[in-house]
């Protein structure tokens, strides 16, 4: 997808934390970006205590736009996914988008980030997401395969 387009994140790269090592020093600066969009699209599925629980078990998979350096890590993005499991298909399901920067994230790493799922056997990357975000990744390549519906058995 090109070079960036925001020279906010020229100094950024993007990391898989993978290591309680990583976790350690990155989660901190992920929490605050995963609570907003926990908050506000969200309907009580998960929290971010679950996020951190599931990645350090490898059940889903945390990339970080980040800058090292200073007292702390700078995170600007973060991208949370998990492997959905399809008789015919590997999929991954992105969880969530937290942070600044989408489309310079997506300019500059998005290429790489594909590219690490498809030699790692995945063909399709989806997202359950509201109409505003679809239609903000609608311009990444995404394209609406279904419409997800839900009813909710714990309402009056």
């Amino acid at each position: 997808m090109g070079e960036s387009k925001d020279v906010g994140i020229e100094d950024y790269d993007v990391l898989l934390l993978a290591t309680q090592e990583q976790f350690d020093i990155y989660w901190a600066q992920c929490v605050p970006l995963l609570d907003k969009v926990i908050t506000q699209a969200m309907h009580g599925e998960m929290t971010t205590d679950d996020i951190y629980d599931m990645a350090l078990q490898g059940q889903m998979y945390v990339f970080v736009c980040k800058k090292d350096g200073g007292d702390y890590p700078d995170v600007k993005f973060t991208l949370v996914m998990e492997i959905v499991k399809y008789p015919k298909l590997a999929a991954m399901n992105i969880v969530a988008i937290g942070g600044s920067h989408l489309d310079a994230f997506f300019d500059k790493f998005w290429d790489r980030l594909c590219g690490w799922a498809f030699i790692n056997g995945v063909r399709a990357i989806e997202a359950l997401v509201s109409p505003a975000m679809a239609k903000i990744i609608s311009k990444f390549g995404f394209k609406q395969t279904y419409t997800h519906m839900r009813l909710n058995l714990t309402e009056d």
